[in-house]
């Protein structure tokens, strides 16, 4: 049982991330009905950009992170400005596979500017252990989970509290209706980009914390797929409790199938899970259901 307890608390704090990972495809998806598939290379970069200014230009932490996720904002934006807009007012699909194409090519630039080895990333956090009697939950998935809660948190109030969240919400209901009652449609969707690049990074630095940061850590955005699938494409809240399950599920086939012989389950296991959803619900556990005449 107690193992039972550590392994379901593993799974919610790295689920956490998950869930912050979900969140910036769903915000997009709302603002443009396209789906973010270079989202595991904005998550890369913006690891990268933080590394550069904390390890190699030695500002200190507390200074290095705003900046670094500013960085990475001003880099979504960028790529907003110069992939996405020529694109407005195009079927979605079209942004869909230009982003397909971005990955490629962002993956190509870190590459040419950081280059392919690994790098080593430890930050020298609070140590927040948690141990009681058997129990033991390490410093690193916590800092995880707590920051990609307070991300989530304040990404959440952002959109519900301010003048510019409105903007974003009645812009994801109808923007031609948005645009009417002069909302500019245009700079909204700049500011998603921006805010979901910098939701990425926030992931990316929590994520090489637990050892290392290299190119080839963008797969890890692909957990982003089933987040959001599972619980629903248009859906904030989905995103949380599709992250938690992505996370638990990943969690449990570790401690429990992988051990049997099936080593490298935990990597297929949500894909599995999404399947199983997707028969049940096509929409997701909180998903829009839309009927569509063809």
């Amino acid at each position: 049982m107690l193992d039972l307890i550590q392994t379901l608390g593993s799974g919610v704090l790295v689920g956490m991330v998950y869930a912050l990972l979900g969140l910036c495809i769903v915000i997009i998806f709302k603002a443009s009905e396209a789906f973010n598939f270079a989202i595991g290379e904005f998550l890369v970069i913006g690891s990268f950009l933080f590394y550069t200014l904390f390890f190699d230009l030695n500002i200190p932490f507390i200074v290095a992170l705003p900046l670094g996720l500013l960085a990475a904002a001003l880099f979504g934006a960028i790529v907003e400005r110069l992939a996405i807009k020529p694109l407005l007012g195009r079927d979605p699909i079209s942004m869909t596979i230009v982003t397909l194409g971005l990955g490629f090519f962002l993956r190509a630039c870190v590459q040419l500017v950081w280059g392919s080895h690994t790098y080593s990333f430890f930050l020298d956090l609070p140590d927040i252990t948690i141990e009681a009697g058997e129990l033991l939950y390490l410093s690193d998935p916590i800092w995880a989970g707590i920051l990609g809660l307070l991300t989530f948190g304040l990404v959440i109030f952002f959109i519900f509290r301010t003048r510019w969240g409105l903007a974003i919400r009645a812009t994801s209901e109808d923007q031609a209706k948005a645009m009417a009652f002069g909302i500019n449609a245009r700079f909204v969707l700049l500011l998603v980009w921006a805010v979901s690049a910098l939701c990425v990074a926030v992931a990316g630095i929590m994520i090489s914390n637990f050892g290392a940061l290299q190119v080839g850590m963008g797969f890890v955005g692909l957990r982003a797929i089933p987040v959001v699938l599972i619980g629903g494409m248009d859906s904030i809240g989905g995103a949380l409790v599709g992250g938690i399950i992505v996370g638990i599920c990943e969690a449990l086939a570790g401690a429990y199938i992988e051990p049997l012989g099936l080593i490298g389950f935990k990597d297929v296991a949500p894909y599995i899970l999404l399947l199983i959803v997707l028969l049940i619900r096509p929409y997701g556990l909180f998903g829009t259901v839309r009927i569509e005449r063809v």
